[in-house]
């Protein structure tokens, strides 16, 4: 009986370790695409942190992207599985234009 309720952990742990992987690769090519589309450089993505709200578990990754090449923000995705739920951003700031 230890053995069994051993495979189903080990099972478990799989399951969710596979979970796991497979949002963060979701979350990096989902972003790469919308960073392509905004014209912003993506430079990480990172897992913040997991959230229970509303009988679900919804995960938040963090993601630092570069809209001109000088300044540096961060941005935050939220995923319930594989569905993208909403994206934030900071307000973006033009860098000073010394022709005007």
């Amino acid at each position: 009986m230890t053995e069994l309720l051993g495979l189903v952990g080990l099972f478990l742990f799989g399951a969710i370790y596979w979970q796991f992987r497979r949002q963060s690769e979701f979350a990096q090519l989902w972003l790469t695409r919308y960073c392509q589309q905004q014209d912003f450089q993506l430079l990480s993505v990172y897992r913040y942190r997991f959230m229970w709200k509303k009988g679900r578990v919804l995960t938040q990754f963090r993601f630092e992207f570069s809209h001109d090449g000088l300044q540096h923000n961060e941005g935050k995705l939220w995923l319930h599985h594989l569905r993208v739920l909403k994206v934030e951003l900071p307000i973006l700031r033009e860098p000073a234009n010394p022709s005007l």
